[in-house]
């Protein structure tokens, strides 16, 4: 498959173009946590709030936060944060009710005000309030966006479209927050001017993608779960995604798939509920949440979060030095993205996640050793090669863990419970990052050089829980993952146990394809 091909499938480029579109969503999560790496090493910002490892801790972390409560010691200031919350309940409630476009919609513009209450003049815990509401938003971004990419691609390239949009947005984002900082970091006067500037700067990025999404088309998988009696908006859909008609050959093996996969799925419980209900959906949201720990399980986002301080505190503390490192490392993380896309589909997503493993095990040994050897920073080569192994932990999770493992979650549930079980599944996410990044300013602090052996402890775990546990799910059409988790084929079985005449009637009757000719002639000029 040559290059065109790969990034611009024949019968999917209307797909392509629009999934890729996509990044703007993800690009503006990404903004959000790159650019609090550089305003907790900006001086103003922490004499402002009187930052200290606690808060540090709480202000990086609380947009992920759970259930559970922060306590800060000197202030016994109470933080009861929902975050968790919404990635468990609100986000995949929210794209199933109103669909995952417009869930996107309203969850970009609940970011946009949290970013708002952060940077108007206030206190410490109207600031927690802010980044609480941009939680809100980024947990239902990071949603609907890895639902509607999983549900839109082919299923060839679902892999290398999911990893690359949520991994390529994300550190786009990451990339202009980092340098956006960098400069702003150069100005101290007016005072408190240059975080807050930096800050306000990811607005227009979700305003832009807000309207570039008025002219997406829905999910065809949503359509068909929230219209069932109207199958032709879900067939309308789907031509236009395959770049092709509605007789084509091809649109409708898959509209086939789709309604057959339906017929059978009726007779199963959806909601919550429907999660619950049987020990193989059990097993599937076992695997959902143990794919999304992967993510963070290595501890990545205490090295992304807290970068700036962590190159200040292996030397690296002269002048701006700290930031344009970060900076450098997120230009290079942009483009490793790139090797996903092309290895994801090729070798599986088993395949990347035990080799990204295996790696950033390698260079975290490198690092821990070197760290405890020198720390005090006193060998500068061994400072240019501990910056060395963190670029390779960095760019290594931006092809493995990062893009991977929301492709896996994204996938593995049948369209019923898909955006709830997802939405489940970020909890394994959630309580790894907070479990390693909240406490890690104060245990990096306590424990010093030697605190990155624990990195490199936990990937090695992850790495032997890949090999012996994750199944391989490439190539799997959505419609066809049950047999992979002990149950029977849905498209299979609802050929066998569904009136043919009846699949019929709906797959490939004229009516359904008259409709859905009307539908996409009325989109059309709706457009033009």
């Amino acid at each position: 498959m040559g290059l065109l091909e790969r990034f611009l499938p024949p019968n999917d480029r209307y797909a392509a173009l629009m999934l890729y579109g996509m990044v703007f969503s993800t690009c503006f999560n990404g903004y959000d946590a790159g650019i609090m790496t550089v305003i907790l090493s900006d001086k103003q910002f922490t004499a402002y709030y009187n930052v200290d490892t606690t808060r540090s801790g709480v202000i990086a972390t609380i947009p992920w936060a759970s259930t559970g409560t922060l306590i800060e010691p000197n202030h016994q200031f109470v933080c009861l944060s929902y975050t968790g919350l919404a990635q468990l309940f609100v986000g995949g409630t929210l794209a199933a009710w109103v669909g995952r476009l417009w869930a996107l919609r309203i969850s970009i513009c609940l970011m946009c005000i949290g970013v708002v209450i952060q940077v108007v003049p206030n206190t410490y815990a109207v600031l927690i309030v802010g980044r609480l509401v941009t939680g809100l938003g980024f947990g239902c971004v990071y949603i609907a966006t890895n639902l509607y990419v999983a549900e839109c691609a082919p299923r060839s390239l679902r892999g290398s479209f999911v990893g690359t949009v949520s991994q390529f947005g994300y550190q786009l984002g990451t990339l202009i927050a980092f340098w956006a900082g960098y400069g702003m970091s150069f100005h101290s006067s007016p005072y408190n001017i240059a975080w807050r500037v930096s800050n306000v700067i990811q607005i227009p990025i979700g305003v832009m993608f807000i309207i570039i999404s008025f002219w997406y088309i829905e999910s065809p998988r949503w359509l068909l779960e929230k219209y069932p009696d109207n199958p032709e908006l879900c067939l309308a859909s789907l031509a236009k995604l395959r770049s092709g008609t509605i007789t084509d050959e091809h649109v409708r093996l898959e509209f086939h798939e789709l309604i057959t996969s339906h017929e059978y799925r009726k007779r199963y419980q959806g909601g919550y509920m429907g999660l619950f209900a049987s020990a193989g959906m059990r097993k599937r949201l076992a695997y959902g949440v143990y794919a999304m720990a992967l993510q963070q399980f290595g501890g990545i986002a205490a090295l992304t979060m807290y970068a700036a301080l962590i190159y200040e505190s292996l030397g690296w503390n002269q002048g701006h030095q700290a930031l344009a490192i970060n900076g450098i490392q997120a230009a290079l993380q942009l483009c490793i993205v790139l090797v996903n896309t092309f290895t994801v589909d090729r070798f599986g997503r088993r395949s990347l996640l035990i080799a990204g493993f295996a790696i950033q095990s390698m260079a975290l040994l490198i690092l821990s050793s070197l760290t405890t050897s020198y720390p005090d920073n006193t060998n500068r080569s061994a400072a240019i090669a501990e910056v060395a192994m963190l670029f390779i932990v960095g760019l290594t999770y931006c092809w493995s863990n990062g893009p991977v493992t929301p492709a896996i979650a994204s996938e593995i549930f049948p369209q019923e419970v898909r955006d709830k079980a997802f939405g489940l599944s970020l909890l394994g996410q959630t309580v790894c990052l907070l479990a390693l990044t909240q406490p890690w300013p104060r245990f990096n602090a306590e424990v010093g050089a030697k605190s990155y052996w624990l990195l490199f402890a936990l990937n090695v775990v992850a790495l032997i829980s890949v090999i012996f546990i994750l199944p391989e799910t490439k190539g799997i059409s959505l419609e066809r993952m049950d047999k992979l988790f002990g149950g029977l084929d849905a498209v299979d079985e609802g050929e066998k146990e569904t009136a043919a005449n009846k699949i019929e009637e709906i797959a490939y009757s004229e009516a359904v394809g008259e409709k859905a000719q009307s539908i996409a002639h009325v989109e059309e000029n709706q457009k033009q």
